[in-house]
């Protein structure tokens, strides 16, 4: 079981989404180096198949385009593979594994956890503390972007469970709570700001705050007459 993010869920939005972009905006680069090639070609006798598919300037372009995706494609995955931290945890024997890159940096017990955190959004870290006997402080395993998906952060929680700790909830339902209670702050300074009266119900109910709040933002513009408890315009 893997405690942190696979080689394929880090891979696979940017050689889906991002580098095809990318790819497309330096294609005129890869097209006009394709025309040259083709050029030479020509000019030295060879007239096939690939140089008659390369006449028509779209097709410079796409396979261009192609031919960049599949180089940064590649030199995406190297990187990725070299600089990877995660934890191997292997449930049946109960040990641990820290690897860096290609290579295993540290091993340990899961009965030798003393804890494991992480939040669960993106960008944050999982903290893993394991002890060894005879050791006076634990080693700090860092594992980056622990809350990258639901898989990633299982991977915790089962560590969690193993451990004898109390596992995290879902990632779903930490990423809801934590969008609601951004949505809450974003609301209170919002009714700070207009002076407006803070209602719980508001924390739970987005229509309830909005309507509220497009009610008290008449009043202070004259459109409305005030309430009891209403800010003054």
């Amino acid at each position: 079981m893997l405690v942190g993010p696979s080689v394929r869920a880090r891979y696979l939005p940017g050689a889906l989404i991002g580098l095809p972009l990318v790819a497309l905006l330096l294609s005129p680069l890869a097209g006009a180096g394709l025309q040259q090639w083709r050029a030479s070609r020509r000019s030295a006798g060879h007239d096939g198949a690939l140089e008659q598919l390369l006449a028509p300037t779209w097709a410079q372009l796409l396979l261009g385009a192609l031919a960049l995706w599949a180089l940064f494609a590649l030199w995406a995955l190297v990187p990725l593979l070299l600089t990877r931290t995660l934890v191997l945890l292997d449930e049946e024997r109960r040990t641990l594994r820290l690897r860096k890159g290609l290579r295993i940096r540290d091993r340990g017990s899961v009965d030798e956890v003393e804890y494991a955190v992480g939040e669960a959004v993106r960008g944050s870290l999982g903290l893993i503390g394991v002890r060894t006997p005879g050791q006076a402080q634990p080693r700090q395993w860092v594992v980056p972007e622990i809350g990258w998906d639901d898989a990633s952060f299982d991977g915790l929680r089962l560590l969690q469970a193993a451990a004898g700790f109390t596992p995290a909830p879902p990632r779903a339902e930490l990423m809801a709570e934590h969008v609601r209670s951004r949505r809450e702050a974003a609301h209170r300074e919002l009714a700070t700001r207009l002076g407006m009266p803070w209602r719980e119900e508001y924390a739970q109910d987005d229509a309830v705050f909005r309507a509220e709040f497009d009610r008290v933002r008449r009043v202070l513009g004259g459109k409305e007459p005030p309430r009891e408890g209403d800010p003054e315009p």
